[in-house]
């Protein structure tokens, strides 16, 4: 689907997006701060597991957020970041 970067502008125009619903980016601030708080579930002091915690549950809450955002949202964004063919 795309470099790290293009996925990061695919995510963060959509969580801009003004047709994007406010609880779609309420959803994804609230697992943005979870990554950047201290405070986790298992600690990151605890090798790979502290680290996959934060990955499977940032994974979980992009995943929920994108399947409220509206499919022109997406269909538009897509077409900007990935150009015509995607």
């Amino acid at each position: 689907m795309g470099s790290f970067l293009q996925r990061l502008r695919y995510y963060l125009l959509i969580l801009f997006d003004r047709q994007t619903p406010w609880y779609v980016k309420l959803i994804l601030c609230i697992g943005l701060l979870y990554l950047i708080v201290p405070v986790d579930f298992i600690s990151d002091t605890i090798p790979l597991l502290g680290w996959l915690d934060d990955l499977a549950i940032a994974s979980f809450v992009i995943a929920l957020a994108l399947r409220m955002v509206p499919g022109e949202v997406i269909d538009r964004v897509r077409r900007k970041v990935f150009g015509r063919n995607q």
